[in-house]
Protein backbone atom coordinates (compact mmCIF):
# COMPACT_ATOMS: atom_id res chain seq x y z
CA UNK A 1 0.00 0.00 0.00
CA UNK A 2 1.13 3.95 -0.84
CA UNK A 3 -0.06 6.76 0.44
CA UNK A 4 0.98 10.39 -0.36
CA UNK A 5 2.19 9.73 -3.85
CA UNK A 6 3.27 12.00 -6.35
CA UNK A 7 -0.33 11.99 -7.99
CA UNK A 8 -2.85 10.67 -6.22
CA UNK A 9 -4.56 9.35 -9.28
CA UNK A 10 -1.44 7.70 -10.89
CA UNK A 11 -1.43 4.11 -10.40
CA UNK A 12 1.51 2.62 -8.08
CA UNK A 13 2.91 -0.37 -10.05
CA UNK A 14 5.32 -2.69 -8.77
CA UNK A 15 6.29 -6.23 -11.60
CA UNK A 16 2.50 -6.41 -12.79
CA UNK A 17 0.33 -5.48 -9.71
CA UNK A 18 -1.11 -2.51 -9.01
CA UNK A 19 -0.24 -0.99 -5.14
CA UNK A 20 -3.02 0.13 -3.30
CA UNK A 21 -3.10 3.84 -3.04
CA UNK A 22 -4.40 4.55 0.90
CA UNK A 23 -4.83 7.53 3.33
CA UNK A 24 -3.85 5.60 6.20
CA UNK A 25 -2.82 2.22 7.52
CA UNK A 26 -1.26 0.58 10.77
CA UNK A 27 1.61 -1.00 10.87
CA UNK A 28 2.77 -2.75 14.24
CA UNK A 29 0.30 -0.94 16.06
CA UNK A 30 1.15 2.57 14.98
CA UNK A 31 -0.90 4.77 12.73
CA UNK A 32 0.24 6.33 9.63
CA UNK A 33 -1.67 9.29 7.67
CA UNK A 34 -1.29 11.14 5.14
CA UNK A 35 -2.61 13.88 7.08
CA UNK A 36 -0.13 13.93 9.72
CA UNK A 37 3.22 13.60 10.59
CA UNK A 38 4.63 11.48 12.68
CA UNK A 39 4.34 12.86 16.19
CA UNK A 40 1.20 10.70 16.84
CA UNK A 41 3.31 7.34 16.51
CA UNK A 42 6.06 9.10 18.63
CA UNK A 43 3.52 9.60 21.26
CA UNK A 44 2.45 6.13 20.82
CA UNK A 45 6.37 4.83 21.00
CA UNK A 46 6.62 6.63 24.64
CA UNK A 47 3.38 5.56 25.74
CA UNK A 48 4.07 2.28 25.05
CA UNK A 49 7.79 2.32 26.36
CA UNK A 50 6.53 3.76 29.49
CA UNK A 51 4.64 1.35 29.83
CA UNK A 52 7.52 -1.59 29.01
CA UNK A 53 9.74 0.37 31.25
CA UNK A 54 7.33 0.37 34.22
CA UNK A 55 6.70 -3.67 33.70
CA UNK A 56 10.79 -4.53 33.43
CA UNK A 57 11.29 -2.51 36.60
CA UNK A 58 8.51 -4.10 38.73
CA UNK A 59 9.02 -7.46 37.15
CA UNK A 60 13.04 -6.90 38.22
CA UNK A 61 11.67 -5.92 41.80
CA UNK A 62 9.05 -9.05 42.42
CA UNK A 63 12.36 -11.35 41.14
CA UNK A 64 14.70 -9.26 43.73
CA UNK A 65 16.90 -8.26 40.04
CA UNK A 66 19.35 -5.87 41.55
CA UNK A 67 22.19 -6.68 39.00
CA UNK A 68 23.11 -3.72 36.75
CA UNK A 69 23.92 -5.77 33.91
CA UNK A 70 20.89 -8.43 33.78
CA UNK A 71 18.53 -5.26 34.12
CA UNK A 72 20.65 -3.57 31.55
CA UNK A 73 20.69 -6.62 28.87
CA UNK A 74 16.76 -6.54 29.87
CA UNK A 75 16.45 -2.92 28.83
CA UNK A 76 18.08 -3.47 25.64
CA UNK A 77 15.92 -6.55 24.66
CA UNK A 78 12.60 -5.79 26.17
CA UNK A 79 12.40 -1.97 25.78
CA UNK A 80 15.31 -0.60 23.61
CA UNK A 81 14.80 -2.52 20.73
CA UNK A 82 10.70 -0.98 20.63
CA UNK A 83 11.73 2.17 21.62
CA UNK A 84 14.37 2.34 18.67
CA UNK A 85 12.03 0.75 16.22
CA UNK A 86 12.27 2.84 12.83
CA UNK A 87 13.40 5.05 14.57
CA UNK A 88 15.20 6.21 10.89
CA UNK A 89 11.51 7.55 9.78
CA UNK A 90 10.56 9.70 12.58
CA UNK A 91 14.26 11.00 13.73
CA UNK A 92 12.93 14.76 12.82
CA UNK A 93 10.21 14.08 15.09
CA UNK A 94 10.03 17.26 17.45
CA UNK A 95 8.37 14.12 20.04
CA UNK A 96 11.86 12.85 19.94
CA UNK A 97 11.95 14.11 23.50
CA UNK A 98 9.47 12.50 24.81
CA UNK A 99 11.09 9.51 24.22
CA UNK A 100 14.91 10.42 25.72
CA UNK A 101 12.96 11.18 28.97
CA UNK A 102 11.69 7.35 28.92
CA UNK A 103 15.59 6.29 27.86
CA UNK A 104 17.21 8.80 30.64
CA UNK A 105 14.60 7.75 32.91
CA UNK A 106 15.80 3.96 32.91
CA UNK A 107 19.28 4.73 33.40
CA UNK A 108 18.95 6.99 36.15
CA UNK A 109 16.53 4.04 37.93
CA UNK A 110 19.55 1.84 38.02
CA UNK A 111 20.34 0.88 41.50
CA UNK A 112 23.27 3.14 42.57
CA UNK A 113 22.57 5.67 39.87
CA UNK A 114 20.89 8.69 41.81
CA UNK A 115 18.46 10.76 40.29
CA UNK A 116 20.02 13.91 40.74
CA UNK A 117 23.26 12.98 38.71
CA UNK A 118 23.82 15.08 35.61
CA UNK A 119 22.01 13.07 32.74
CA UNK A 120 25.07 13.14 30.72
CA UNK A 121 27.10 11.70 33.06
CA UNK A 122 24.74 8.58 33.91
CA UNK A 123 24.52 7.37 30.19
CA UNK A 124 28.28 7.54 30.29
CA UNK A 125 28.61 5.46 32.87
CA UNK A 126 26.19 2.70 31.05
CA UNK A 127 28.36 3.90 27.39
CA UNK A 128 25.15 5.05 26.31
CA UNK A 129 24.92 8.35 24.23
CA UNK A 130 21.96 10.58 24.13
CA UNK A 131 18.77 8.52 22.28
CA UNK A 132 18.90 11.42 19.96
CA UNK A 133 22.09 10.44 18.90
CA UNK A 134 21.52 6.67 18.44
CA UNK A 135 18.46 7.43 15.91
CA UNK A 136 20.77 10.14 13.94
CA UNK A 137 23.13 6.87 13.55
CA UNK A 138 20.48 4.78 12.29
CA UNK A 139 19.14 7.43 9.93
CA UNK A 140 22.52 7.40 8.01
CA UNK A 141 22.65 3.89 8.18
CA UNK A 142 19.19 3.70 6.37
CA UNK A 143 19.18 6.29 4.03
CA UNK A 144 23.07 5.62 2.47
CA UNK A 145 21.59 2.30 0.65
CA UNK A 146 18.12 3.51 -0.12
CA UNK A 147 19.30 4.82 -3.35
CA UNK A 148 20.86 1.70 -4.51
CA UNK A 149 17.79 -0.56 -4.80
CA UNK A 150 17.15 -1.36 -8.49
CA UNK A 151 13.88 0.04 -10.39
CA UNK A 152 12.81 -4.32 -9.95
CA UNK A 153 12.64 -4.22 -6.17
CA UNK A 154 10.11 -2.62 -4.36
CA UNK A 155 12.38 -0.29 -1.85
CA UNK A 156 13.61 1.13 -5.18
CA UNK A 157 10.11 1.90 -6.43
CA UNK A 158 9.46 3.54 -2.95
CA UNK A 159 12.46 5.38 -3.45
CA UNK A 160 11.78 6.92 -6.50
CA UNK A 161 8.58 8.12 -5.49
CA UNK A 162 10.12 9.78 -2.65
CA UNK A 163 12.85 11.68 -4.96
CA UNK A 164 9.78 12.10 -7.53
CA UNK A 165 7.68 13.87 -4.49
CA UNK A 166 10.69 15.77 -3.59
CA UNK A 167 11.59 16.93 -7.00
CA UNK A 168 7.62 17.89 -7.11
CA UNK A 169 8.17 19.90 -4.12
CA UNK A 170 5.51 18.03 -1.69
CA UNK A 171 6.49 16.82 1.29
CA UNK A 172 8.17 13.74 1.53
CA UNK A 173 10.25 11.78 3.87
CA UNK A 174 13.85 12.32 1.67
CA UNK A 175 12.37 16.19 1.84
CA UNK A 176 12.43 15.97 5.74
CA UNK A 177 15.98 13.92 5.97
CA UNK A 178 17.55 15.99 3.35
CA UNK A 179 17.01 19.20 5.26
CA UNK A 180 17.61 17.03 8.85
CA UNK A 181 20.75 16.53 7.47
CA UNK A 182 22.19 19.87 6.35
CA UNK A 183 20.91 21.40 9.84
CA UNK A 184 22.92 18.56 11.42
CA UNK A 185 25.71 18.65 9.97
CA UNK A 186 29.33 18.74 11.34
Amino acid sequence: MVFNFVDPCQKFMFEDDTIECVQNFKYLGILLETTSNLDNAVEHFAITNKCLLFALNHRCADLCIMDVKVRYDLFNTLVHSITSFVCEIWVDSKKIKVIEIVYQGFFKSMPGAQKTTNTSIVLAKFGKFPFEHFTWGQLLLYYKPMNMFTKNHILGKAWEAQLAMLIAGKKCWVGFMKKWLFKNQP
